[in-house]
């Protein structure tokens, strides 16, 4: 079954690019006649599709179709959904409304994406939900920065939340909160100080959060790191993630993967070493009965980006040796 669903999502996925540039083609054609070449308005009114998600029956795919607009200067993203047998298309979110990341519940009967709402474009990004029968969508998060990623539960009983740490108060000399818009200068402080399409780097981290949609998220991992790649297992009682804890992460590419237990009443949330490689060690994905995990690995770091990627299965609770393959 999961064979033939990914066989679908591959076949859908090329069938939504071609009417995508089928509809391309249809709009270039009546809006720009001569030339007959490639021209950058051409390239403007292309619209991409992207980040398709198969729904748990297989009946329907949800997408998001990413546009450009001259006269507002800015990009657009738009979520849609259609049936796997190609009958019916519909748009789910409003053009004029960023919206991305769409994830099907496990019981196929809403989709939760990221997305902003309003006309500020400084607003935080939230998690939203939408009955995939319509209506409007629900905002499921409300958290002060904004979400960063997020992923359903299996059992779908809670989500697992992406979280880049908020901006430090500032504090009076009585301890009481004040507002201070003011520029303030970059301090760099970082080894690496620098991303492309980031622009200067701070300390803020990003860490992991469950959340029920009922109380507050619950964070279940901190420190100077960021923790990426999050997996549920299977049985929905851990978490697999990518973070890279030794010394300075700045200073070095030796990420690892651990395992945290997915429980929000625990007090504290200790973390598993899965890998203890010093190379990278990324992408971890779960055997089907919770116990296991593959990952890529590299071994010889020395060589930097002429190390060889292999693949590496090792049990969860970071036990033994790890079985190279």
């Amino acid at each position: 079954m999961k064979h033939k669903n990914l066989l679908k999502t591959v076949l859908l996925t090329s069938t939504i690019m071609l009417g995508s540039f089928s509809s391309f083609a249809e709009e270039a054609t009546e809006e720009i006649t001569k030339p007959t070449t490639l021209q950058l308005d051409h390239l403007i009114c292309m619209k991409t599709p992207t980040d398709v998600q198969i729904s748990p029956e297989g009946d329907w795919v949800a997408y998001v179709v990413r546009r450009n607009d001259e006269e507002e200067d800015r990009g657009f993203s738009q979520i849609w959904m259609t049936s796997t047998d190609g009958k019916q298309t519909i748009p789910l979110t409003a053009s004029y409304a960023n919206a991305s990341s769409p994830r099907w519940s496990p019981d196929g009967k809403s989709i939760a994406f990221t997305g902003t709402r309003g006309d500020d474009e400084d607003a935080s990004s939230q998690v939203w939900l939408l009955n995939r029968l319509g209506g409007e969508a629900q905002q499921y998060t409300d958290v002060e920065q904004g979400v960063d990623g997020f992923a359903w539960s299996p059992d779908g009983t809670q989500m697992l939340l992406s979280i880049t740490d908020p901006e430090p108060k500032i504090k009076d000399e009585d301890g009481n909160e004040v507002e201070d818009d003011k520029p303030k200068p970059w301090v760099i402080d970082r080894l690496q100080f620098k991303h492309d399409y980031v622009g200067y780097l701070d300390r803020k981290r990003t860490h992991l959060y469950l959340f029920d949609g009922k109380n507050d998220p619950v964070q279940i991992t901190s420190g100077d790191y960021d923790d990426e790649s999050p997996h549920w297992s299977p049985d929905s009682k851990h978490i697999a993630f990518v973070s890279k804890r030794d010394g300075d992460p700045d200073s070095n590419n030796n990420s690892d993967i651990w395992v945290v237990a997915a429980d929000a009443s625990a007090k504290e949330h200790p973390l598993t070493q899965v890998t203890t490689n010093k190379g990278s060690d990324h992408s971890p994905t779960w055997s089907p009965d919770s116990k296991t995990l593959a990952y890529i690995t590299t071994l010889e770091p020395e060589k930097l980006w002429y190390d060889t990627e292999r693949l590496a299965v090792k049990p969860a609770s970071g036990e033994g040796a790890a079985n190279i393959l």
